[in-house]
């Protein structure tokens, strides 16, 4: 309690002083720059001298430890663990529940035990099941959540910051799924891959799992004596999450500050890291429109690169290399209805951007986001434009995360009607820094710069951003940063901040926001949704376990949240949010939520063409809307979900519904459906919106993997096709077989494209 009130009395003390600060007119009259960067300063300052206090005044926790094993044997990945050598390593047991019943005792016993050798780190879990027949074992797909299967999931925190982490999980069939946290969740890198090995087994006693990971796949710090650890099991039929630690509601896998402590790695070093992936890839197109969208491209073509190239600078900084990629394997985007005035932001699905994108973060994903991948190689519909090469540095250098790109872009020239060329899209040069410095035990402070260089002409843009992330307990999050660009023609007001902070416990959860963002604020590699505004943000929810009806019902929660957009400029209301829900998760996984009342003020200052041939006129325009959706146990072979809503929109009416059916008979065939549909009723006129969504995904093996993907838009007039065979051939090494087809309105023919690729991955 005195430790509490330390602490306590420290950050009133602060907020009091921020207050005081903050009455100052002078302040809050300065031009935008100065209160951002005040405002930056302040909370960094208040937040982090609150941190220190707590550093010094609260004891750290013990984590539980174990070590790992030095073997000379041999050890063959085939879920069995049967070799000697697994008798003589040491065992984690005490496992826990998260989920249903925190701390609780679990119900099925676990076993995981660690190994090492000169070029592998070994992984085996047992699993023991007293009703071995009702595993949940049916994805075969690499890089699956298997959020319907049994699985288990390692966590190794390599640099032992408390903050990052490798995640390999694996289910009763032996599929594997890999991927990069950064900052404890706050960016999950599924697309990250990697070679490694994995096996399971099934058995009367239940199933085993086995895995080998390369040194040279992992990074870390020469001569470090701990690593970080941690070990999740799902017994997906009870809803069973099980932790060795880290298992409190609040935290989970992803908490990596709470992973336990891994010994006898200080025998562990690994050889420099050299790997190269090329390719070669052959399209045949017919009636395919180029990046221009102005010609048709037809017969056969064809290209070589270098998918990457890796090379260890030392064990914990790695550069990387593209040259002229090829992401045709990438699925295509999920077409959506947009119904509102603003862009809809669509995530980066290209490798090469994906991995280790989490060190690139800055800003608010979706929203104000200062770096966003999608700006590089790609035109604003999603047509590819072609990249001459691309170069890359991330790692960890002592407390210090680093992270570099540089980019450049082929130019596009097109033939004019004289016969002569002229340079479409101009030659492009892309380049970001970013550096982030440790804090404390789970706070940093970093800083970004970038720079958008044109050719021929073309003008720069160039941007430059100070962030904080302060975790100054485990239950309260704080995120601040301040950033500014430098466009020709673009003079003052071209800065941006951002003040947020979050409480989240097992019984509550509380969360807010203050921006704002200047009229003139440009990031061209970045993401903005709405300039010229300011934003205040505010969300809570209480969270309920009724003990009563525990076997049915898992938690229900009581939902709001209010949100207020203002026009910077002129003081004006822009949009006015206030919304409340009561959702309530089961015991068997299902889930259900009521919206009983969403009220929005909208003011448009200009006509939104909501329609061809139908604009509403500017105004202030309020509405009511409620809504429902629910969702049936995830577990299940048959899993259906269904919501709607209906009530006032802009001057007159909208009612929506969407519904989705999921059918996996068994571990190979897998059947998706989705509609959702929009009647909306105007005084300027009634239109209506169909969305359907259809997958047939079967894999033959683990190896040979299959899916197609069809998508009919009837606001877009479009229906696409996007079929992929792929085939796993070694670790981390590919033949794809694509084929891609797009119909409909506004298409003149229709467009096809079938694509052969191969990968082989080079690694020592």
């Amino acid at each position: 309690m005195k430790q509490r009130a330390v602490v306590t009395n420290n950050l009133l003390m602060r907020l009091a002083h921020v207050v005081c600060l903050c009455r100052m007119d002078q302040v809050w009259q300065s031009p935008v720059r100065i209160r951002g960067l005040m405002a930056f300063g302040l909370v960094v300052w208040m937040l982090w001298g609150d941190s220190a206090a707590q550093a010094q005044n609260v004891a750290i926790e013990p984590r539980p430890s174990v070590r790992i094993t030095r073997t000379d044997e041999a050890i063959t990945i085939d879920g069995r663990l049967d070799e000697p050598a697994w008798e003589t390593a040491e065992v984690i047991r005490d496992f826990r529940q998260q989920e249903p019943v925190e701390g609780a005792p679990p119900t099925e016993k676990t076993e995981c035990r660690l190994l090492y050798d000169k070029t592998c780190v070994y992984i085996g879990i047992r699993c023991f099941d007293s009703e071995p027949d009702k595993i949940n074992a049916r994805d075969l797909n690499r890089d699956s959540s298997f959020g319907n299967d049994d699985k288990v999931v390692v966590l190794l925190d390599t640099y032992r910051d408390g903050r990052n982490a490798y995640r390999f999980s694996v289910n009763p069939l032996g599929t594997q799924s890999d991927a990069l946290i950064t900052d404890e969740g706050r960016d999950f890198n599924l697309a990250w891959d990697t070679q490694w090995l994995s096996a399971a087994t099934r058995d009367q006693e239940g199933w085993a799992a086995e895995m080998a990971i390369p040194l040279v796949s992992l990074r870390f710090r020469k001569g470090a004596d701990t690593w970080g650890f941690n070990v999740s099991r799902i017994i997906r039929r009870k809803n069973e999450i099980l932790l060795w630690t880290s298992w409190q509601r609040a935290f989970g896998l992803l908490r990596v500050s709470q992973a336990g402590v891994l010994t006898g790695v200080d025998g562990i070093t690994r050889s420099r890291l050299v790997e190269i992936k090329p390719y070669v890839t052959g399209r045949l197109r017919q009636n395919v429109p180029d990046s221009l969208g102005k010609r048709f491209e037809q017969g056969f073509s064809g290209a070589v690169g270098v998918e990457v190239a890796r090379v260890g600078i030392t064990p914990s900084v790695t550069a990387e290399l593209t040259v002229n990629p090829d992401f045709g394997q990438a699925e295509v985007d999920q077409q959506v209805v947009n119904l509102t005035r603003f862009s809809v932001f669509f995530p980066e699905r290209r490798d090469f951007f994906l991995e280790n994108a989490g060190i690139f973060l800055f800003g608010r994903p979706g929203v104000n986001q200062m770096f966003f991948t999608r700006r590089i190689g790609l035109t604003d519909n999603g047509a590819p434009l072609p990249i001459d090469f691309g170069a890359k540095v991330t790692g960890k250098a002592g407390k210090w995360n680093l992270g570099f790109l540089h980019v450049e872009t082929r130019p596009l020239r097109e033939v004019q009607p004289d016969g002569t060329e002229r340079v479409a899209v101009p030659r492009e040069r892309f380049t970001v820094a970013r550096v982030k410095r440790d804090l404390g035990t789970r706070s940093n402070v970093g800083a970004i710069a970038l720079n958008r260089q044109g050719g021929e002409g073309r003008p720069y843009n160039r941007g430059v951003g100070l962030d904080a992330q302060i975790n100054f307990n485990d239950y309260w999050t704080s995120y601040a940063f301040f950033a500014k660009t430098f466009s020709p023609g673009l003079r003052g007001d071209a800065t941006t901040f951002r003040v947020q902070s979050g409480y989240d416990t097992n019984q509550m959860r509380l969360f807010g926001i203050y921006e704002e963002i200047g009229r003139n604020y440009n990031p061209e590699m970045g993401f903005v949704l709405r300039r010229d505004v300011r934003q205040y943000f505010g969300d809570g929810a209480y969270k309920w376990r009724p003990p009563a009806v525990a076997k049915t019902i898992r938690e229900i929660r009581f939902e709001g949240f209010g949100e207020y957009y203002q026009d910077r400029t002129t003081g004006d209301l822009q949009t006015r949010t206030v919304a409340t829900a009561i959702s309530v998760d089961f015991a068997n996984s299902a889930s259900a939520t009521i919206r009983p009342w969403r009220t929005e003020t909208d003011v448009l200052t200009r006509p939104f063409r909501i329609r061809p041939g139908i604009v509403i006129p500017p105004g202030s325009y309020t509405f009511n809307r409620h809504g429902a959706s629910f969702g049936t146990d995830r577990s299940r072979r048959i899993v259906f979900d269904a919501g709607g809503s209906w009530g006032s929109f802009y001057s007159g009416q909208r009612q929506e519904a969407s519904a989705g059916l999921t059918w996996r008979p068994d571990s190979h065939l897998s059947l998706e459906a989705s509609h959702s549909f929009n009647a909306v009723q105007l005084p300027q006129g009634d239109f209506s919106t169909s969305l359907f969504n259809g997958r047939v995904t079967y894999n033959f093996s683990r190896k040979w993997l299959s899916t197609c993907l069809v998508q009919v838009n009837s606001a877009a007039r479009l229906t696409s096709i996007n079929a992929r065979v792929r085939y796993i051939y070694r670790p981390n090494s590919d033949i794809f077989f694509i084929y891609n087809q797009t119909t409909g309105v506004g298409v003149e023919r229709p467009n096809r494209q079938f694509q052969i690729k191969v990968t082989y991955d080079f690694i020592r």
